[in-house]
């Protein structure tokens, strides 16, 4: 596993579903609308999911998250 800056992984992600874990144990799925450097970021058709069943817990169409709230984010197939 090869180690990539957070700003160059978020350009390689813009446009594309991603899933973001907060720090507070939620998860987001959408895709990426737009990011800045602090990593806020908006996202399109976003969706709780829970983390265990993977089951939609809610929609919450176009969502703002702020990047001091982010534990991580990954790429969705």
């Amino acid at each position: 596993m090869t180690k990539e800056p957070p700003i160059s992984f978020l350009k390689r992600a813009h446009g594309a579903e991603i899933r973001v874990r907060l720090k507070n144990g939620n998860e987001i799925e959408g895709k990426l609308l737009v990011y800045d450097e602090m990593m806020n970021l908006v996202l399109q058709s976003a969706k709780e999911i829970n983390p265990e069943t993977k089951e939609v817990l809610r929609n919450m169409g176009t969502l703002f998250i702020r990047g001091n709230n982010v534990l991580f984010i990954t790429l969705e197939p």
